[in-house]
């Protein structure tokens, strides 16, 4: 009984393996399709993207305007550029405390 129904099986899958779809009507003008549908979605932009890339200038010039703000009116300035994150930070802020006591 096992034996019979691991042939049927077999053969089953051999016949499926053997079988071919047939895929011509898919492949025919596949390339036309697909550059028709990325032309397609190449002019829908979504409006928060052309925001986005809109105001991107405005955030830059945003952004470059208080570094330099923040180089030029920083009372405590050091050498040392990782000052902010070691401990000359903390003894620039203990200097100016102590110099105007």
């Amino acid at each position: 009984m096992r034996d019979n129904a691991d042939d049927t099986l077999d053969r089953l899958f051999a016949a499926a393996r053997s079988e071919r779809p047939d895929t011509s009507a898919r492949e025919a003008h596949f390339e036309t399709r697909l550059m028709a549908r990325l032309a397609e979605r190449r002019t829908q932009r979504r409006p928060w993207q052309m925001l986005v890339w809109r105001t991107m200038p405005a955030f830059a010039v945003t952004a470059a305007i208080s570094i330099a703000c923040s180089l030029a009116f920083n009372p405590v300035r050091t050498e040392d550029p990782f000052a902010a994150i070691t401990v000359a930070q903390e003894e620039g802020i203990y200097r100016v405390v102590l110099a105007e006591e």
